[in-house]
């Protein structure tokens, strides 16, 4: 992929970048996604969403975790995650899947600032197991305001490190020129954070003795915590996305195989085989550092709730955060027009009459996409960021995304999938299997044709259980 070999070529010029730690973290990894793209487009994405005000911060939440943090003192596994996970009637299941594999846990939760996904803690049956992070992100934002010299001598000594650094070597095309202004620019910002979250987490978990595994499911703990517990811990991280070989957070080039850092050694819990074969085949990871759980969500949701039977009615488009992250340009404008021309085939055949577009957010998507597709696509169901996947799931007669895990989760609740191509990634890359993948309006004719055979649409559904047992 030209994306990756751009990335590696520029990490391989300047290998300092690794060398820059704090705690043991090689600071530059969170910016090999901005770099990336600066590299290949020459300019970071910019969302077309109105970004929605979020929610206030809760005080009960505030309190709570105050009170628990002192309660949790002597656990000896700690599981760090945001509220962003509650994708599952207010529960966390992943987490949950993790309390009862591993010994005497509690989850510790950075809050969303969405209410629907904050104030699921307190309906909770898992309840007395979490320690909200609200009170930390108080005492964060007030050191911050009375501590601005500590944050800006940081920033300079940062700035003092990597600016001789990147002067021995001249940059040689104006994108690479970019991407170190880019660094030049905010590095110095996310290392000076660092050191301050590092030493404030230092202070927070200073009694906690027992500790034996300190698991990162989206909680900032890789970076930020699990490097100041006392004891060294055995550091975990559960994977929560899809895993290409290409993905910034875990393919590196293979000079970084000789860093000895324990932030490369850490252990991975992986949802297949496929993935596993990536990290240590593609990537700089050992095998026994690489566990296959399967996907721990689903598992615990059938467990927990079962599957209903539902008439499938819904023409589920999964929409992706990808302008929000800054990892795409033009996704909201291009997904319209083909979602357009999924509304064009409806009309034009009575097959379709009692199937309904619909469009579900991505949990981290912005609620201001709502005004966004609304506006441009009549008569069309839309949920919000909140809604239930799965559930959703269990009502669609087919569902519509682009390179996403949801591929497997349609296909473990009976739903095919259609993948529409994207930022030039074939799909094919992403899952080592074909898939009914839309590249022009041609595909789309063709593909839902194929649906509305009840033999096509049997043998596909079978096939992507079959693949997704297989790598899931």
């Amino acid at each position: 992929m030209k994306q990756k070999s751009e990335l590696f070529a520029f990490e391989n010029k300047y290998p300092f970048l690794y060398d820059i730690l704090v705690g043991g973290v090689p600071i530059y990894t969170s910016f090999r996604d901005g770099v990336m793209q600066l590299l290949q487009d020459g300019q970071k994405a910019v969302s077309s969403v109105q970004a929605q005000r979020k929610d206030g911060v809760s005080i009960k939440r505030v309190i709570n975790g105050f009170f628990k943090k002192r309660k949790f003192r002597k656990k000896q596994t700690l599981i760090f995650t945001s509220t962003v996970y509650r994708r599952d009637n207010g529960r966390n299941l992943a987490a949950e899947y993790l309390l009862d594999h591993y010994p005497d846990g509690v989850v510790f939760e950075w809050p969303s600032r969405n209410a629907a996904y904050d104030n699921g803690y307190f309906t909770d049956v898992n309840k007395d197991k979490y320690c909200p992070l609200d009170y930390f992100s108080v005492r964060l934002k007030l050191y911050s305001i009375f501590h601005k010299k500590e944050y800006a001598r940081l920033c300079e000594e940062c700035r003092q490190t990597i600016v001789p650094q990147f002067a021995k070597t001249p940059t040689e095309t104006e994108n690479e020129q970019k991407a170190v202004a880019y660094l030049l620019e905010h590095f110095p910002d996310a290392y000076a954070t660092t050191v301050i979250y590092q030493k404030l987490f230092g202070k927070f978990f200073k009694r906690y003795k027992n500790v034996q595994y300190a698991i990162d499911f989206w909680g900032g703990a890789r970076e930020n915590i699990i490097p100041v517990l006392r004891n060294n811990p055995q550091s975990i991280e559960l994977q929560h996305g899809i895993i290409t070989n290409h993905h910034v957070g875990y393919v590196y080039p293979a000079f970084v195989k000789n860093i000895d850092l324990a932030f490369f050694k850490r252990k991975i819990l992986v949802y297949g085989d496929k993935t596993k074969r990536i990290l240590c085949e593609q990537s700089i990871f050992d095998a026994e550092n690489v566990e296959v759980i399967g996907n721990p969500r689903t598992q615990t949701y059938k467990k927990v709730f079962g599957v209903k039977a539902e008439e499938r009615d819904l023409i589920l488009f999964a929409s992706q955060p990808y302008e929000q992250d800054g990892v795409g340009q033009n996704y909201y404008s291009l997904m319209i027009k083909r979602l357009k021309k999924v509304q064009e085939i409806m009309a034009a055949d009575e097959r379709w009459k009692r199937y309904r577009l619909a469009i579900k957010l991505h949990p981290r998507e912005d609620n201001g996409a709502i005004e966004l597709y609304r506006k441009e696509l009549d008569g069309v169901e839309i949920y919000d960021n909140t809604s239930q996947l799965y559930e959703l799931l269990l009502r669609s007669f087919v569902q519509l995304t682009v390179s996403s895990t949801s591929l497997y989760e349609a296909a473990e609740f009976g739903a095919p999938t259609i993948s529409f191509r994207y930022n030039g990634v074939l799909a094919k890359d992403i899952y080592e299997f074909d898939v009914w993948e839309v590249l022009n309006e041609q595909d789309l004719q063709d593909f839902t044709k194929k649906l509305l055979d009840e033999k096509e649409y049997e043998q596909y559904v079978q096939y992507l259980t079959d693949k997704t047992k297989n790598n899931m």
